[in-house]
């Protein structure tokens, strides 16, 4: 009994040694196993430093001027240095971000490394193209959903444009419902197979193989007015972006589109119900716009000579009231310039004229003769956008193919509208068609004047205004200004003296004339704008 209790005491001497070793080498490594309560717990790694620049890929003209923008997350110091990926062949960039481009067309790269960590970088890829200054661009806007009852697809002159844009999908979560992220059919019974005059595709696929016989790039229009904003923020962000993108570039490929008009209109101010700010907002659309082509290049369909996909986008015209110093429009509204094909200006109806407010009579579409109280003309607006880096030739003006009207007591532009109580602006209601139809045009019923400064002509008519005899329960009109075969050449003209891209027009079913089978507006266009096509 004696040898089994020495035996044990020196085993329980071993064990005790061995417990207390392991409990030292578990203490070492944080992992006690004593008063777990007492323990600290590791500490959590370091934030990973992510950086992102913006405009993340623009286009631009030699030796043109781009304010880039960097945003570092995952650190304290928010800082970036900046540099050229191919140095001095590339341009310049100083320490604040402010790139020249070299004088050579090319594509060049801007990177921006985190100060606190420059082992993280952003890259922009900047497209440096020479203008090509031989023709404008006609772009011309399709209301799929009237194509039973105006402008049938059979007669559209493709001709007249050189880029056909078909309306319209949405983004889901929109105007038109459905989930953010997918694409929702717009145009009516327009997408169905089997209602084209050959009487098997769509009429959306008919006009697309149209477009492309008569050597028109064809493009969708995604989006539009009103709730569609709503759509946009809700399918653009960071998590629902890639498969938004993925669904749109599948939808062009599967249509044989060229590209995409992304007519994001709305929202662009933020949206304080969804969360969003005026900079979040802007931060996902030109997202969007460099992730479509960054996937649509990716495609065969897009690959190869002079087939890059095309992105389009409808900007506004600028008030001379809100000008930034310098004349400038805001930095976001160029850099979004700088990154699309097309940047094209809805300078029609109310995006140039409006009532009240210190307005005075205006028009729809002026070139020139903006004023305090009558602050918006093509002129000044596409000069902000120059003065903001954006080249003239990446520019476009809009031509409305509808009327806008002030009531009785406003008989001609730069008249007050302080006690004005009608303006009519519904683009359906007044389309060119139809104010032929109901006599607006008539020289029996009202009488026409050119203007000087502003390049436009209109209609004023006395004796209480003009009411149309089949339209009993119109308003009546003092002041009609509207778009004829007058302006439109004088547009033209502009266009071709100032350098500017082109223009676009909305809508096309909007000239067509029935009777006659004939669309004068369209026409008068493919003659100033495109001559060579006639």
């Amino acid at each position: 009994m004696g040898g089994a209790a020495r035996l044990t005491g020196e085993h329980m001497n071993r064990r005790g040694a061995i417990l207390l070793a392991v409990a030292a080498l578990l203490a070492a490594c944080g992992g006690g196993s004593g008063d777990q309560g007492g323990d600290a717990p590791p500490p959590p790694p370091p934030p990973v430093v992510q950086v992102s620049v913006a405009p993340a890929d623009i286009a631009i003209a030699p030796a043109a001027i781009q304010q880039f923008s960097c945003t570092v997350t995952g650190n304290a110091n928010t800082q970036c240095t900046w540099r050229v990926q191919e140095g001095a062949a590339g341009g310049t960039v100083s320490a604040a971000g402010l790139y020249t481009a070299p004088a050579a067309a090319g594509i060049f790269h801007v990177i921006a490394a985190s100060v606190a960590d420059p082992g993280r970088t952003a890259t922009a890829t900047v497209r440096v193209t020479a203008a090509n200054a031989a023709t404008p661009w006609v772009t011309g806007y399709y209301a799929g959903w009237f194509w039973d009852v105006m402008y049938p697809p059979q007669e559209v002159d493709m001709t007249a444009m050189t880029h056909f844009v078909f309306g319209r999908v949405a983004p889901g979560g929109g105007s038109l419902g459905g989930t953010p992220g997918t694409l929702e059919k717009g145009a009516g019974t327009a997408h169905d197979a089997g209602l084209s005059p050959d009487g098997t595709r769509s009429v959306e696929d008919y006009l697309i193989q149209r477009a492309h016989a008569a050597n028109t790039r064809a493009l969708l229009m995604l989006g539009g007015d009103g709730p569609d904003g709503i759509g946009f923020l809700r399918s653009t962000t960071d998590a629902m972006r890639p498969t938004f993108v993925r669904t749109i570039v599948d939808y062009l490929v599967a249509h044989d589109y060229d590209g995409v008009d992304i007519d994001w209109e709305n929202e662009l101010e933020g949206n304080a119900g969804l969360g969003v700010s005026a900079a979040e907002a802007r931060r996902r659309l030109m997202a969007l716009i460099a992730d479509v082509r960054t996937e649509a290049n990716s495609r065969p369909r897009y690959s190869g000579a002079n087939r890059p996909v095309i992105i389009t986008f409808p900007g506004y015209a600028v008030s001379i009231n809100f000008l930034e110093p310098g004349g400038r429009v805001e930095q976001w509204q160029a850099d979004v310039a700088n990154m699309v094909d097309q940047y094209n200006l809805m300078s029609y109806g109310i995006g140039t004229a409006f009532n009240g407010a210190g307005w005075d009579s205006w028009f729809s579409g002026p070139i020139l003769g903006a004023t305090g109280t009558t602050p918006y003309d093509l002129n000044t607006s596409i000069n902000a956008y120059v003065a903001t880096g954006v080249p003239r030739w990446k520019l476009g003006i809009g031509i409305g193919f509808y009327g806008i009207f002030y009531g009785p007591t406003i008989t001609g532009p730069r008249q007050s509208t302080a006690t004005n109580g009608i303006f009519v602006t519904d683009d359906v209601a007044l389309r060119y068609a139809e104010l032929v139809r109901k006599g607006y045009l008539d020289d029996r019923n009202g009488t026409y004047h050119w203007d000087d400064a502003a390049r436009v002509g209109y209609r004023s008519y006395g004796g209480g205004g003009y009411v149309p005899a089949i339209d009993p329960a119109s308003p009546r009109a003092g002041f009609l200004s509207y778009e004829d075969e007058r302006s439109i050449a004088a547009k033209g003209n502009w266009v071709r003296e100032t350098g500017v891209g082109g223009t676009i027009l909305w809508t096309l079913n909007y000239g067509y004339l029935a009777q006659s089978r004939t669309n004068p507006l369209l026409a008068a266009v493919k003659q100033s704008f495109l001559p060579q096509r006639r």
